[in-house]
Order: structure tokens, then C-alpha cells, then sequence
């Protein structure tokens, strides 16, 4: 059935809007108001489209945590609160149940902007014959500054939060499921469930980022693109280079369990796989007291996988990737690649 535009703006409003902290005027005129108060405002935007970077199946209830949450990620690496969001919609034309798909995407998306303390303050709507198309701006604020992938020094020690992998493995088996390229590999259906839970709903560490950026960290990149990709990153802007274990990357016991030290797996996975939206952390060792203390506080285990070295001129790869000592040959496919 068609809806009009004001329609299902005001059915955004009912089940998303509403104030926030620093909200002076929120949806429902020609811009929001906002004020940060005098703190330093930190911002990002991340586009989704159905049938390139989510299933056109997936639980629209699902769908909103995840639109949200990976830009929160990006908030969480920068060390800011978020605050506000901005929501751009376009929804196919002959979307039908669009009300129980709209009630549905909304529920996803306000448990995770209710515990993360956002504020849905405005966005815009459009009709489309192409496929469906959601686009996030997320607006957070910080007070002491901000962490940066250029700001890594040699001798730092390489950190990640959480466990790496188990999106990539899910996606995997997505694709399987569908009758799709991908790699089909056995699993217990717990192991599935527990895979897929990381897929579509990652969690945003942004109380981690927030409290390791005040405890000293300078550098931090949300990990979305895959480990290797996303530290390469990391050394290329801060103009040194990295050696990494492999076999220190955290595994969830479900994919270690799946992986069976299956070094091809290792390394399309933890290694290369994505949309984990875990951090990536750079500090100096003497960081690791407090460090090992907030991610206590915080529940949320880090890991140590390698180190940051000075810039070699005549080194082939910014990023040395051992296993057991041994130094391995990094694979063609070091992430995901956004082709235009």
C-alpha cells in the first residue's frame, strides 16, 4: 500500500523520535537545533544498500540495530559520545507490510539508541524504484580531544577489543544458506546462532573508547573492512609498520572451534574478514595497567596481537604477519574492497 512522504515521517517521529540531551529543536521542522554545549563535535555517515551490504531478507528489526550500530563504531573509535543521529530512508516503492516493517525496523534501532544515549533529530525520506537504501549521520561530542588511526608511534603495542571473525564466518554461511558463493564449513547450530548474533547485531565499544581515549590512547580505527585492512590503515597513515601473530587473534569459542587451527581459515576470517566493528588500538606499553583496568569495568576482554615498528624503506608490506615465529605471505585479498 502507498504511504505518503509527511505519513511515514510522522510514523519516524512516533516510535524514534523525541528529545535528548543538547536537543534544542528536533524533528519535526526544517533542521534541527542543536547544542554540543562548547565541546568538540565528532561526526560520520555510512550508507547501507539492500543486496550490497545487507540481505533484502534480513529482519528489519535486526537491520535498525545494525544501520546504527555501525556508525556508533566509528563514534567509539574516535573516543566520542554520541549524541544525535540523522536518518535518511529510501524505501521502495511497492514495499508492502511497510507499517510492520517500519515498527519492526524501529524497534531494532531504539534499544541500541537507548542505550547508547543518541537522539534520532531529523533525516528525510524518499521513494525509490531501486532497492533499499538507508543512510546514517551519527553526531557525538568530546572533551579532551580525540583518538586518530595517524597517530600510532613505533614500539606501540597492538590492541583489539572483543574477538575477531565471526561475522565473516556467518556471512560465509549466509551465502551457503542462499545458495550463494561462500565457503560451507561444519558447524553445530548453537555455533551457527552464536556466529550470526555477531553478524547482525555487532555492539559498538563505546564505553571503552570513551574511558581508554581519557586514559592516554591516541590512536584507534573501528575494525569494519577486516583486521589486516583496517590496521594497514593504521601504520600507512601514521607512516611505520606493524608486525602481527596470527595466532594471538581473539576467537569466540564458536569460531575457534570451527577454525581447528585451519590456517586458510585463520586468514579469511579473524585475518581479513570484517564487519567485526571491534577497535583496533595502538598505546604504549605503559598503558597496559590501566588499559587491562577499563576493559575490566567494562567487561569486554583485549587482547594484545603484535607491535608497531619504525618505518623500514625497504620493506615490501606495512603489516609483517607471523605464525608461530614464522613469517607467512599475506594473502591477495587483505579485506574488503569498495568498488565503484
Amino acid at each position: 500500500m502507498a504511504v505518503g512522504e509527511f505519513a511515514l515521517i510522522e510514523q519516524l517521529q512516533g516510535r524514534l523520535g523525541g528529545g535528548g540531551k543538547g536537543v534544542l529543536l528536533g524533528m519535526g521542522d526544517d533542521a534541527a537545533w542543536l547544542d554540543p554545549a562548547g565541546q568538540s563535535l565528532v561526526t560520520s555517515m555510512d550508507t547501507l544498500v539492500a543486496g550490497r551490504h545487507f540481505f533484502a531478507d534480513v529482519d528489519p528489526t535486526d537491520l535498525g540495530w545494525k544501520a546504527l550500530a555501525v556508525n556508533l563504531s566509528d563514534l567509539a573509535a574516535m573516543g566520542a559520545q554520541p549524541r544525535w543521529c540523522l536518518l535518511s530512508l529510501a524505501l521502495p516503492v511497492r514495499t508492502e507490510g511497510y507499517s510492520h516493517w517500519l515498527q519492526a525496523f524501529a524497534e531494532g534501532w531504539r534499544t541500541l539508541a537507548e542505550s547508547s544515549g543518541v537522539a534520532l533529530v531529523g533525516g528525510d525520506t524518499v521513494a525509490t524504484d531501486g532497492p533499499l537504501t538507508l543512510t546514517v549521520t551519527v553526531l557525538g561530542v568530546a572533551e579532551q580531544g580525540i583518538m586518530r588511526r595517524d597517530a600510532a608511534r613505533p614500539d606501540d603495542l597492538i590492541w583489539v577489543t572483543g574477538t575477531l571473525g565471526d561475522a565473516a564466518a556467518a556471512l560465509d554461511l549466509a551465502f551457503v544458506a542462499r545458495s550463494l558463493p561462500g565457503w560451507d564449513f561444519a558447524c553445530s547450530a548453537a555455533q551457527s546462532e552464536a556466529l550470526e548474533a555477531r553478524r547482525l547485531r555487532p555492539v559498538p565499544r563505546l564505553d571503552f573508547g570513551r574511558a581508554a581515549q581519557a586514559a592516554g590512547v591516541a590512536c584507534a580505527l573501528d575494525c569494519s573492512d577486516g583486521f589486516l585492512a583496517d590496521l594497514s590503515h593504521i601504520v600507512k597513515a601514521s607512516g611505520l609498520r606493524a608486525r602481527v601473530d596470527l595466532e594471538h587473534l581473539p576467537l569466540s569459542p564458536a569460531l575457534r572451534d570451527c577454525i581447528d587451527q585451519d590456517l586458510s581459515r585463520l586468514q579469511r576470517w579473524p585475518l581479513t574478514g570484517g564487519d567485526d566493528y571491534e577497535l583496533i588500538f595502538c598505546a604504549p606499553p605503559s598503558l597496559t595497567p590501566s588499559l587491562m583496568n577499563i576493559a575490566h569495568s567494562c567487561a569486554l576482554p583485549i587482547t594484545v596481537v603484535g607491535q608497531i615498528l619504525p618505518a623500514d624503506p625497504q620493506a615490501t608490506e606495512p603489516v609483517d604477519v607471523c605464525w608461530q615465529e614464522q613469517l607467512m605471505v599475506l594473502p591477495d585479498i587483505r579485506g574488503h574492497q569498495h568498488v565503484f
